[in-house]
């Protein structure tokens, strides 16, 4: 099948911003456009707030933050308040015709909803599975849906014992009529099927053969690394663009090192590529910097960066850090660390407004890379490992917790990465942190060995290749 004439909807709340569905969502038109021939032009996005592109419509309706969903949010598993499901369906009906006048406009053939599994989302799920019960009641079977299952309350344990009137739409958490799902790790499959179960879906079987995939996330590999040579005694590291010379001037950290009396060369800098959120662990980041700090006895300066946003998921959770570091600080006055917060001067794109200088967040690694850092990535919990991909892409080695799908659906690949179980730091770890810190050989060889492994197993090829069989099985009976 000729996939290239299709116009594709992208549906969610953010397009094109530094969460990870956002990401995805790039990945996936990068697949689509530079392997499946899908000009860019035929490819259109509804949000709430999205970055400037093309095609793209918004509207608040979306926004997962809004103070409908907070609510929602509050009281999925609380006593539900009378004014509740009157919300819902009057926010819902807002949403599905939104949806529907975006499809007429734009003729849309396949429409891919993100994240409608998620609570986060409930509206926005709620709506399009109105929109389709609407469809399938007047027999239309256009335009087809598929729905990319990110996250999900099933996986989280708050979101367990929902209320009768949030279980009355669940329903359409991901949705009955959806025609397919790409699912980002193999756990989900075992909880979609079990979902769909409870629902008595006709062809189940089928269904999960022909209409579903795993899709693991993805990267590229954006810089000329095949021609690097891997032995030498020197880190291997990308280049940098000039525009990047100056992020460690203006986030400040050249400042509070030289208030410590000390140089951007005289320190060691760990990345935390994440959003601030709970479930990264940050705090686990915090710990095996003072470790690491004890292991070079003092004579560097530690640097904690941390470049994604706050303000997900939980409000305090930056502020417990602040404050966790601090007190930490306070038992041990003499170690000369740093934490620092990027995220005032961090955007998804680069942009200088007025003079304030934006970074682009996918090339933070780099920078740390090119300065001889490492990255660290404790997450207890995540729906595969975006970043973590990211910062391996870059040439960026990094420490790990062992989190269940790393578990279950990466560590299959052989990467090579220092890593703890269940979030306790070892001396073990720390000690081969310090060696990817001082021994350039061995990074260089760890580095190397990550990248091929990247290329050859976890490319937007191989994702391009399994979204194009999947809309075949969607579009036509095999």
């Amino acid at each position: 099948m000729n996939v290239s004439h299709l116009n594709i909807g992208m549906l969610h709340s953010l397009i094109g911003k530094n969460d990870g569905v956002s990401i995805v969502i790039d990945q996936s038109v990068e697949a689509m456009v530079k392997y499946m021939g899908i000009p860019l032009g035929n490819i259109y996005y509804l949000a709430a707030h999205s970055s400037p592109r093309f095609n793209v419509e918004t509207n608040d309706i979306f926004w997962h933050k809004s103070p409908l969903h907070k609510r929602i949010l509050k009281h999925f598993c609380a006593p539900p308040p009378r004014w509740l499901e009157g919300e819902i369906v009057e926010n819902a009906m807002i949403a599905k015709q939104v949806i529907s006048n975006f499809i007429e406009r734009n003729q849309i053939d396949l429409l891919i909803a993100h994240n409608t599994s998620h609570p986060y989302n409930f509206i926005t799920a709620v709506g399009l599975g109105l929109y389709l019960e609407e469809r399938i009641t007047k027999r239309y079977i256009w335009p087809k849906v598929l729905a990319w299952w990110h996250d999900s309350y099933f996986e989280r344990q708050k979101f367990a014992n929902p209320n009768k009137v949030i279980k009355k739409y669940l329903g359409h958490l991901p949705g009955q009529n959806n025609n397919g799902i790409v699912f980002i790790n193999k756990e989900q499959v075992e909880i979609a099927q079990k979902y769909f179960e409870s629902f008595d879906k006709p062809e189940l079987n089928e269904y999960f053969h022909k209409h579903t995939r795993v899709i693991p996330n993805t990267c590229s590999i954006d810089w000329d690394w095949r021609k690097q040579d891997w032995d030498s005694s020197r880190n291997v590291v990308p280049p940098q663009e000039h525009y990047n010379d100056t992020f460690f001037d203006d986030i400040g950290l050249t400042k509070k090192l030289k208030q410590m009396g000390s140089t951007i060369n005289n320190a060691v800098i760990l990345l935390q590529h994440t959003r601030i959120v709970p479930r990264k662990k940050i705090e686990t980041a915090i710990d095996f910097g003072f470790k690491l700090s004890a292991k070079f006895k003092n004579e560097k300066c530690i640097v904690l960066l941390v470049s994604g946003y706050s303000g997900d998921e939980q409000f305090e959770y930056k502020k417990f850090l602040q404050q966790y570091f601090k007190k930490k600080l306070s038992t041990a006055p003499e170690i000369r660390i740093i934490l620092i917060f990027g995220e005032k001067h961090i955007l998804s794109n680069r942009d200088i407004i007025v003079d304030h200088k934006f970074y682009k967040f996918s090339e933070i690694p780099a920078i740390v890379a090119r300065h001889g850092g490492i990255g660290t990535y404790f997450s207890e919990i995540e729906g595969f490992g975006n970043n973590l991909l990211e910062m391996m892409s870059w040439g960026l080695p990094s420490v790990i917790n062992r989190y269940p799908v790393y578990q279950n659906s990466i560590e299959q690949y052989g990467f090579e990465l220092p890593s703890i179980t269940d979030g306790v730091l070892t001396d073990k770890v720390v000690d081969e942190a310090y060696e990817l810190l001082t021994k350039p050989q061995k990074r260089n060889a760890q580095v190397h060995h990550n990248l091929k492994i990247l290329d050859s197993r976890l490319s937007h090829r191989m994702m391009a290749q399994k979204i194009e069989t999947l809309i075949e099985n969607i579009f036509f009976r095999r």
